[in-house]
């Protein structure tokens, strides 16, 4: 491997990885051999792009190597980089939606399932870390709107039709919020709070959203409160400044935006899918795309770079959607 790399210039190694999951939702990982770089840590099966393989034929011929399955579906999860003194690894996550066979290690690695909330107390390659909390995360995401008028009943029956997992709970009052974080908590919904970590504390809600002026403002005098808090932490973005912004502060998911035109900022130019993918793939954190989206963008986002998407019009206000 060492003679491939050029002097002062770091190559990149692509490598895929498989989100395989059970009926129970479980998640398949294999653990690396002891004698291996990073052995003994467990990770996402996978390997190596040969030239010419797309992802999903590389991602099918390594799981047939390794596990003895066949991937016949696979779709985009999230990609990331991670740099080494002499190489650059780009990671290409790709859930298998569709396969055949009974994974076991056949190369004497050991194969096991475990539920995502078991994930946190597993050792991984530091490269892996940023899918491992993806993981916990939603595809979706309700944006709430300011003042809105529909009742939690409605609300649930909106969210449960469209998929959303998670809903940012900008909209809420103080006094709605605590019984809107518990009724969300019952459904089994992920809730972030917005810019204030004592409240979300206080609510019990999962995390905090961070507009870009209080997460700019957290880096300029100390980010104190947010290194004490184990919620998830989320911003929103709209270029790579805030981006690096987030980063810093660890952030774990943007909102970045606009992807598209949108109704409740028109002054804002949009950044359009490309624009948006070269912002949000390889980012060591959960991107998801925001601005514009209908719930059928999720698989255009997707293949974009981003986690999953997030919206206010796409799972509230045009409920034909």
């Amino acid at each position: 491997m060492s003679s491939a790399i050029k002097e002062n210039a770091p190559r990149r190694l692509d490598v895929v990885a498989a989100i395989i999951r059970d009926s129970r939702h479980s998640l398949l990982l294999s653990k690396r051999p002891e004698h291996k770089h990073q052995g003994g840590l467990w990770e996402f099966p996978g390997g190596k792009v040969e030239t010419g393989e797309t992802l999903h034929n590389a991602l099918a011929r390594e799981l047939h190597e390794e596990l003895g399955i066949d991937a016949v579906e696979s779709i985009p999860f999230m990609t990331i980089d991670h740099s080494y003194p002499d190489l650059t690894v780009r990671l290409h996550f790709r859930e298998v939606t569709e396969w055949t066979g009974v994974p076991h290690g056949r190369e004497q690695q050991p194969v096991e399932w475990f539920a995502t909330e078991q994930l946190s107390s597993l050792s991984f390659p530091a490269a892996n870390q940023p899918v491992v909390t993806a993981l916990s995360l939603p595809d979706k995401w309700l944006v709430l709107p300011e003042n809105h008028a529909k009742s939690w009943p409605q609300l649930h029956t909106l969210l449960l039709e469209k998929g959303v997992q998670g809903v940012y709970l900008r909209g809420a009052d103080a006094q709605q919020l605590p019984n809107l974080v518990r009724d969300c908590r019952e459904a089994g919904l992920k809730t972030l709070v917005r810019n204030d970590f004592d409240l979300a504390k206080r609510v019990g809600a999962d995390g905090v959203h961070l507009t870009a002026d209080n997460a700019l403002g957290l880096m300029q005098t100390g980010s104190a409160e947010r290194d004490s808090y184990v919620g998830f932490v989320s911003m929103a973005c709209h270029n790579e400044d805030e981006l690096m912004c987030a980063e810093a502060l660890k952030a774990d998911m943007v909102m970045l935006s606009p992807v598209k035109p949108t109704s409740t900022h028109p002054e804002m130019t949009p950044l359009g899918w490309q624009a948006f993918s070269a912002l949000a793939t390889g980012r060591p954190l959960s991107v998801y795309a925001l601005g514009g989206m209908v719930d059928q963008d999720f698989v255009a986002a997707r293949e974009h770079g981003a986690r999953g998407i997030a919206g206010i019009s796409a799972f509230w206000l045009n409920d034909d959607c």
